[in-house]
C-alpha cells in the first residue's frame, strides 16, 4: 500500500528519519523506530544527502575524496521494510551528482520494489563544487522539477542513452515545499512557482518544511492552490523542547519560531517545563492542522524517537487506550 493509499485509508502521520553515520549499525535507528511503529506511521522516509568531501591520506600526501556522512539510504529502507513491514520512502538528491548516477539509483530502487519517492534539490551548500561541475557538464539538474521531470520520464520508459527505450518504471513523488520559503529563493511567489513545476512535472504529493504554526501551512496551501496544483499537501512537524532549539532550528532550517512559543520554552524553569511547552504546542499545533483538513502530519525524528512518540501519544494518546504522555520521558 502505498503513500496516498495509506493516507487515504486514515494514517494520520508519517516519519522521517536519517540513515546511520558512516561506519554505525542499525540498532540506534531501530530502538527509535521500535517506539513509534505502534502508532501504525503511514510511511517512513529515509533521507539521502548530497555528497561532499574530505582530506584522506594518499601516496603523495592529503587528496581530497568524495565523502558522505550519512551513506545507506537504500540498505537502511530495505532494513526497515523487512524489519517492520511498513511502507518505506528513499530521498533521492540531485544536488552534488550527474543524471547517470541519479538513473542508477533509480533503477536499483525500482529492482528492489520501491514505488513511492522523496525528490529533493538537496542543500547545495554542502556539496557546491560538485553541483557546479555537473552542471558545467550538461548532466546535473538544475532545479528539482528536472529530478522529478528525469523520474517522470523513467515511467514512460525512457532511459539515458544508449538505452533509450526501456522497460517502465512506475515511481510515484513526492516532493518538499517551503511554506516561509527556500533559502535560495528570491521570494515566496518564485519559490511557490518553483513548487508548481515540481507538480506539473509530475510530484503527487507535497511535505512542507516544518512549520509552527497552522495558519502558514493552511496559507501556503491556499496560494498553492490558487496556482493549479491540486495535489496533496502534507504538513512538516518538528516538536520543540528546549529553548537552545529555538536558535539552531531557524539558523539550520531556515525557519521562523513564532514568539509564543519562544517565550513559552524561554520561561520554562526546567528541562522537564521546557518538554512539556513543545509537546502541548506540538500536540494543539496538530490537532489544529488535522481539523482544518490537513490529509496528514509528517514528523521530522532527526534520529531521535522519544520526543516524537511522545508528541504522537500527546495527540493521539497511547497506542491500546493508554493516557496521553505515558511513554519514557527520559529520551530524546
Amino acid at each position: 500500500m502505498g503513500v496516498l493509499e495509506s493516507i487515504a485509508q486514515g494514517k494520520r502521520f508519517s516519519i522521517e528519519v536519517v540513515p546511520p553515520s558512516r561506519g554505525a549499525g542499525l540498532d540506534d535507528l531501530f530502538r527509535v523506530l521500535e517506539g513509534i511503529m505502534p502508532f501504525g506511521p503511514a510511511f517512513a522516509s529515509v533521507t539521502d544527502h548530497p555528497g561532499g568531501a574530505a582530506y584522506g591520506d594518499g601516496a603523495a600526501g592529503p587528496v581530497l575524496m568524495p565523502l558522505r556522512a550519512k551513506p545507506g539510504t537504500l540498505g537502511t529502507c530495505l532494513a526497515i521494510r523487512g524489519e517492520f513491514d511498513v511502507e518505506t520512502v528513499p530521498h533521492v538528491v540531485a544536488a552534488g551528482t550527474d543524471r547517470f548516477t541519479v538513473e542508477d539509483v533509480l533503477i536499483d530502487l525500482h529492482y528492489a520494489g520501491f514505488r513511492d519517492l522523496f525528490a529533493i534539490r538537496g542543500d547545495e551548500r554542502f556539496s557546491a563544487l560538485r553541483t557546479a561541475r555537473a552542471l558545467h557538464s550538461g548532466e546535473g539538474y538544475g532545479c528539482a522539477a528536472e529530478l522529478v521531470a528525469h523520474i517522470s520520464a523513467l515511467n514512460r520508459g525512457e532511459y539515458s542513452p544508449p538505452a533509450a527505450h526501456g522497460h517502465p518504471t512506475a515511481f510515484r513523488v513526492g516532493v518538499a515545499g517551503y511554506p516561509g520559503k527556500h533559502y535560495a529563493a528570491p521570494n515566496p511567489e518564485a519559490d511557490l512557482r518553483r513548487l508548481k513545476e515540481k507538480v506539473d512535472a509530475g510530484a503527487s504529493y507535497v511535505i512542507t518544511q516544518m512549520v509552527f504554526e497552522a495558519r502558514q501551512y493552511f496559507d501556503f496551501t491556499r496560494r498553492l492552490r490558487a496556482l493549479g496544483a491540486d495535489v496533496p499537501v502534507i504538513p512538516g512537524l518538528k516538536p520543540l523542547t528546549r529553548a537552545a532549539q529555538a536558535s539552531s532550528i531557524p539558523s539550520n532550517f531556515f525557519v521562523d519560531v513564532p514568539e509564543a512559543l519562544l517565550r513559552a520554552l524561554e520561561d520554562a524553569r526546567s528541562p522537564g517545563q521546557e518538554r512539556a511547552v513543545g509537546l502541548i504546542w506540538t500536540a494543539n499545533l496538530a490537532a489544529e492542522l488535522l481539523e482544518g483538513g490537513a490529509p496528514s502530519l509528517h514528523f521530522f525524528t532527526m534520529g531521535k524517537g522519544g520526543v516524537t512518540r511522545d508528541a504522537l501519544a500527546a495527540i493521539f494518546g497511547q497506542p491500546g487506550g493508554g493516557a496521553p504522555g505515558s511513554g519514557k520521558r527520559g529520551e530524546a
